[in-house]
């Protein structure tokens, strides 16, 4: 059985309505437009979303207004990872690391589904890149605390080859491995809009701000658009958090404040692959030609490359993939893996926007990524830069923030689990324990663990049965509507299943079957499902772009 963190801690949640029912969202407008918050949070990315929750478990009462869909932008489009960032320490970013390094540890203790420790390999072509690739992973360590369990080991020779047999041993002998956290990033916002749900606030996603209202030259609130029925509702707050990300910069110019720094947007992007063209059983660190580090990760039928480093002009929620980008990505692999691939071998794509903060004479690679938090005059909170593994912290420090700004003491919550973080044992025995309980493969009982933790087994509740023969079960197309305030066939297929990019060989099939599913919880016409349908289809088919090449 698997023995779970605290048992009063377990019941307390099992009372507590840390539900995002889509179906009652007229109700949570009316509630945005009666009430008075103490700190309103503009964007449902990471940062938002862990601001939402570090205020709510504060006590504070506060309101989540996200424009699209949580986690729509960079935040379910990152390449899924809770790490430090090893070459930052080359550039000197000391910092950022150590509080990287030091934050992968809380985020594992209140979400361990979604900080799972994997070991990650780094393939040196000689001892001298070994021994560069050491002594950063040492420095990582110490500026981490790192445990025991967790230190880095080497490989050479026989050992290399059977640790990792596709990595060319010739070509690099040694390899340092060492630990990160593979998480979900959508699935970590989702968990934490929820936590905050259930410490009383109130979050609404499809709602774009369209103005910012003041009181004696005071921020007081902000006026936003319902995206479904065009109804304008006001929200009144003490104070007012901008955390939109590459929008950030927009939400300043509503309230009449420039940024007093300027953003810097680069794109990352990552390309899906069926593991079997690209068969690794490990994450592996590989280098490109222009030096940046590109990551391979498996994670279940596929494997996911990335990322690239690309400055663009302006926000956009799904920026395009070009066919040098794929390219650029793949060309290591060959040299690496020793298996050629080619654009049309990619099932799918995400791209996603790093908002930076700009360093003149820089290029975005060299940009740090240290967060930074600015007050206007008249009192809107911007924060900016950061990574998604110092989410917690960045929301702990802006709280603070408001806090001071609004003249309230209060102390940074205790660090309760996440939904569905409460356990203490291996994912694998969590598993386990579910494929014996449930009629499943351990494969299917292992994706969804580490998509709800113990939520999984209120999921099976709701729907045990398979969905077009998938690992997909019934019970999750009701929880991504009921429990997680999907609106849409999107939202459910790419943000809350994750089907787009984890079974991509799966998500032609899927899309039909959940739709007719979705518009029962929906209450979507024919109509409306044909074109939620139709919809889906036409973005997926923009994440698998043509891409010229051929085989030689």
């Amino acid at each position: 059985m698997v023995l779970l963190v605290d048992l009063k801690y377990r019941i307390a949640i099992l009372t507590r309505l840390m539900i995002l029912d889509a179906g009652k969202r007229q109700g949570a407008l009316v509630q945005l437009a009666s009430a008075s918050f103490d700190l309103v949070v503009i964007g449902g990315g990471i940062t938002g979303a862990g601001i939402f929750r570090d205020a709510a478990a504060r006590g504070l009462s506060v309101a989540l207004i996200e424009a699209d869909d949580f986690s729509s932008g960079t935040s379910s489009k990152s390449s899924k990872l809770i790490h430090g960032g090893l070459r930052y320490l080359a550039m000197g970013h000391v910092h950022v690391v150590r509080e990287a390094a030091l934050e992968r540890k809380q985020v594992h203790r209140i979400a361990p589904h979604l900080a799972e420790p994997r070991w990650l390999m780094l393939p040196a072509r000689d001892r001298w890149q070994w021994l560069a690739f050491k002594v950063g992973v040492m420095a990582y360590e110490w500026l981490g605390q790192v445990g025991t369990e967790d230190r880095h080991f080497d490989l050479s020779g026989a050992a290399l080859s059977e640790f990792e047999p596709l990595i060319d041993a010739g070509r690099f002998p040694r390899a340092c491995v060492y630990r990160e956290y593979l998480t979900d990033d959508s699935r970590l916002v989702l968990a934490n809009i929820r936590a905050g749900i259930g410490d009383g606030g109130i979050a609404t996603n499809r709602l774009p701000v369209i103005g910012i209202t003041r009181d004696r030259n005071r921020v007081a609130g902000v006026i936003a658009r319902c995206q479904l029925t065009g109804e304008e509702v006001r929200v009144r707050g003490r104070a007012v958090v901008n955390a939109a990300g590459p929008w950030a910069e927009q939400l300043c110019q509503l309230e009449g404040s420039p940024l007093p720094k300027a953003l810097t947007l680069s794109k990352g992007i990552h390309v899906v692959i069926d593991r079997a063209r690209l068969p690794i059983s490990r994450m592996v660190l590989v280098v490109a030609e222009d030096r940046r580090p590109v990551f391979m990760i498996p994670r279940g039928a596929v494997v996911y490359i990335g990322t690239t480093d690309v400055p663009v002009d302006g926000p956009q929620l799904w920026p395009e993939v070009t066919a040098e980008e794929v390219s650029y990505l793949l060309r290591p692999i060959e040299r690496y893996c020793g298996v050629r691939l080619f654009p049309e071998d990619c099932l799918v794509s995400w791209a996603g926007l790093r908002p930076l903060i700009a360093q003149p004479g820089k290029s975005t690679r060299e940009i740090s990524r240290r967060d930074e938090i600015w007050v206007s005059d008249g009192g809107l909170i911007t924060v900016a830069g950061g990574k998604l593994t110092g989410y917690r912290k960045m929301a702990e420090d802006t709280v603070a923030r408001a806090c001071r700004l609004l003249d309230i003491s209060c102390q940074p919550p205790p660090q309760t689990p996440l939904p569905g973080g409460d356990f203490n044992v291996p994912i694998e025995t969590l598993a386990r324990d579910l494929a014996q309980r449930y009629p499943m493969s351990n494969a299917s009982a292992r994706r969804l663990v580490s998509l709800y933790g113990t939520e999984s087994e209120q999921i099976l509740a709701l729907g045990a049965n398979r969905v077009a023969d998938s690992d997909v079960v019934a019970g999750e197309v009701d929880w991504a509507i009921e429990y997680e305030g999907a609106l849409s066939l999107e939202d459910i297929l790419y943000r809350r299943l994750r089907v787009a990019y984890y079974l991509p060989a799966d998500v032609d099939r899927l899309a039909e079957p959940v739709s007719h599913l979705a518009a029962r919880r929906l209450d979507w016409t024919e109509q409306e499902r044909v074109a939620q349908l139709s919809a889906f289809r036409e973005r997926l088919t923009e994440d698998r772009p043509a891409m010229p090449g051929q085989r030689g």
